[in-house]
């Protein structure tokens, strides 16, 4: 049975001494929705203490400190004077709560949103925190038949990160059979992989979970890999699933056979035995970013040092006293920079491109005793605080991405993108005061053109250290004693560290899989170039199911976590139309898919990644995006609410 939802909350214990210290350190607008679950009293709900989402460029213009929420200091103030008198009252009746009405909890989020929330809209906030506390995202079968079928519809899983774990927990709870192969020794996918010096996530924590498992004690409001890991780890302890992975395990290939509608999954363990698995069902959650990318310099072979991917950090590896180069000035580089400059020993740093930062003074900042407090004891506090995060990172910048035809610029790709281009310049100048630094580190293409990284600036900190020298030169090859630049100087090193990103164009690799007819996923990929319906299913391939698949990475808005919880929504949901109409197997129609792909080509090639003039690991060797989601979350999620039956072949 699924875990029941409600808002599980300790009982205030605390003095009111602590409880006001606390108050001052929590987001307004979700306190305010505390405070009405707490009392039941709505006043609040007409006053003028409501929050708004504000952008970056809008906050770029304000004059005097405001709250979360945009709301004043002593907006603050009154709603936290609101929030003793309301917690004092809620103590001393027992920690009861009353009960509102529906009419209630949509007025709430009308307030908290800033604007009258209707339709599909309002469901859709209402699940991803579960209000009411039931788990809407979980697919059950209620009757004895399609019980039966769920019991003997075995699925093989390919990979136990975030999207095979979840798909794993959403099949055990309804009840069809599963088996995870994981090719580590360990779950997590890239959060175990990912060990290099300051890895972490780019996304806020308290929205980076499952909905269904929230988690009140990150130590970290972007916490680093090595929590987000343990996490995983939780889940699969509390969802007793750990048993149906099979680690230290690789699937070589899978093929379906059109006679009986069955995959066989063939895989290999670490000790080079094979074990040939039938499957009514294949999920792959592989991801995008699991396969490191070495860069394709000349001489890197010949390196007499180490040559670190970071996406492969050795455990245990020491660099400290050794000449490092680093590679790369993407997001894992970001990351990796600031730790290593910490040491003190020469850092160079090889750029071909800068990156644009967004400003992020909580960066690496501490989830504080206080808002812990407040995420387990405040009644529905966590979910408002996770509707809060969700929602101001989906409204408002997606508009900022896409291009207007009329606009002729080679630095930005409309007015808004324009603005945000002009506040992300002043925060790099801000924290630099090299005219000759700058030039090196100010991005000369549009914001939203490659991936916006996470900036509280340690990058630009470290760049401006004694031991750390950024170098622009292209490099001509790598010696047995360092690396060559154009300009014919040898930097000589003992480690390079390339954090040069993933074969992310390579969908399933390097399995060999193949569909009806014999067909070859690899070949009608084009080896780089994959396509499915909604990232998921693929023609020719029945019953094959992808998570984190072509065309679903998200650039502006939401959490990987709320897509995977989609994308497996639909993958149950596809269980059960097949359970209900007594097939076997569902095919994704030709045309349907090749509709599908030309939108999303059309809305790639029109939001600033599409950009033509800037190359990035978004897009493929011939320039198409295949990793990019170029709609919003909220489409996608009414995309992937319930496959349509007309979609697809039966068999």
């Amino acid at each position: 049975m699924n875990k029941n939802l409600e808002a599980r909350v300790d009982p205030i214990t605390e003095d009111e001494d602590f409880i006001a210290r606390a108050l001052e350190e929590l987001s307004p607008p979700a306190l305010i929705m505390s405070i009405v679950h707490m009392t039941g009293n709505t006043d609040l709900l007409k006053s003028n203490l409501r929050p708004r989402v504000m952008d970056v460029v809008e906050a770029s213009t304000q004059t005097e400190p405001l709250e979360d929420g945009s709301l004043t200091l002593k907006q603050g103030a009154e709603i936290r004077a609101h929030a003793l008198k309301a917690i004092r009252t809620y103590r001393e009746r027992g920690c009861e709560l009353p009960v509102l009405s529906e009419s209630v909890i949509n007025d709430m989020l009308d307030f908290m949103s800033g604007q009258h929330i209707e339709g599909d809209y309002r469901e859709f906030i209402k699940e991803e925190i579960a209000i009411d506390g039931v788990d809407h995202r979980a697919v059950e079968f209620d009757n004895a038949k399609l019980k039966a079928r769920a019991a003997n519809f075995p699925v093989v899983i390919i990979g136990a990160g975030m999207g095979g774990l979840l798909a794993a927990i959403r099949l055990d709870e309804a009840g069809i059979p599963c088996r995870i192969i994981e090719k580590n020794p360990a779950i997590g996918g890239t959060w175990y992989e990912n060990r290099y010096p300051g890895c972490r996530v780019d996304v806020q924590g308290h929205s980076y979970s499952y909905s269904f498992e929230p988690n009140h004690d990150w130590s970290s409001h972007y916490p680093k890999a090595k929590e987000i890991h343990d996490y995983y780890e939780h889940c699969a302890d509390e969802y007793k699933v750990r048993d149906k992975i099979r680690f230290n395990t690789e699937v070589e290939s899978a093929v379906y056979d059109d006679a009986n509608n069955r995959w066989t999954v063939t895989a290999i363990d670490a000790h080079g035995d094979r074990e040939h698995m039938e499957a009514c069902a294949v999920i792959s959650a592989v991801g995008q970013l699991n396969r490191p990318k070495l860069p394709a310099i000349d001489g890197l072979d010949s390196f007499s040092g180490p040559v670190i991917h970071s996406g492969a950090w050795p455990k245990g590896c020491d660099l400290s006293g050794k000449r490092v180069a680093v590679i790369g000035c993407g997001a894992s580089a970001l990351q990796i920079i600031p730790e290593m400059a910490k040491a003190g020993s020469p850092l160079l740093v090889f750029q071909r491109s800068p990156a644009w930062m967004f400003p992020n003074l909580e960066y690496h900042s501490p989830v504080t005793e206080a808002q812990r407090w407040a995420l387990k004891k405040l009644p529905y506090y966590s979910k408002w605080y996770r509707f809060w995060l969700f929602y101001t990172a989906t409204e408002g910048v997606f508009a900022k991405t896409q291009v207007d035809p009329t606009w002729n610029s080679p630095l930005s790709v409309s007015a808004s993108n324009e603005d945000m281009r002009i506040v992300l310049t002043e925060w790099i100048k801000s924290q630099v005061d090299d005219p000759e630094l700058i030039a090196k580190v100010l991005p000369d293409y549009p914001p939203f053109g490659k991936r916006i990284l996470q900036d509280n600036g340690c990058y630009l900190q470290a760049l401006q250290q004694d031991n750390v020298d950024l170098i622009t030169d292209g490099i001509e090859k790598v010696m047995a004693n360092g690396i060559v630049t154009s300009d014919g100087r040898l930097h000589e090193v003992d480690a390079i560290v390339c954090a040069t990103g993933f074969h992310a164009d390579r969908f399933l690799f390097p399995m060999k899989i193949t569909g009806r007819n014999g067909i070859d996923l690899n070949e009608q990929w084009e080896g780089n170039n994959g396509r499915a319906y909604l990232g998921i299913t693929v023609p020719n391939f029945p019953n094959l199911f992808c998570i984190y698949g072509p065309n679903t990475n998200l650039v502006v808005a939401g959490s990987i976590a709320h897509n995977a919880e989609s994308q497996v929504n639909y993958i149950l949901r596809s269980f059960k139309l097949l359970f209900e109409t007594g097939k076997e197997a569902m095919d994704c129609r030709r045309d349907i898919h090749d509709d599908y792909n030309k939108r999303v080509d059309a809305a790639n090639e029109g939001a600033a990644w599409g950009w033509p003039g800037v190359n990035s690991w978004y897009k493929n060797e011939q320039g198409r995006i295949t990793a990019n989601l170029p709609f919003r979350i909220i489409d996608y999620w009414r995309m992937t609410k319930q496959p349509n039956p007309a979609d697809y072949h039966f068999y």
